[in-house]
């Protein structure tokens, strides 16, 4: 399943501003602040958030390699 477009920064800040300070769960922030936004999106955000540095996106891994690298190395020395 794809996934979607991510939150933008100031989304992603605010709602984790609402469980700093205002100390609001995740049910309440979407009901309140960010209808629109799924529930399971908020928790993920929430759980997310420690990971971040200064509200950046962390980086995906891609997708696996087809080949490894001795694979790599044998088409090369054939090449």
């Amino acid at each position: 399943m794809a996934r979607g477009p991510e939150l933008p920064p100031y989304v992603r800040e605010r709602i984790c501003e609402l469980k700093r300070s205002a100390k609001w769960g995740a049910k309440r922030i979407q009901k309140h602040a960010y209808p629109h936004i799924p529930l399971s999106t908020i928790h993920y955000t929430l759980r997310q958030e420690a990971k971040r540095v200064h509200g950046i996106s962390i980086p995906r891994p891609g997708p696996p390699r087809k080949l490894t690298e001795e694979d790599r190395d044998r088409v090369y020395d054939t090449i």
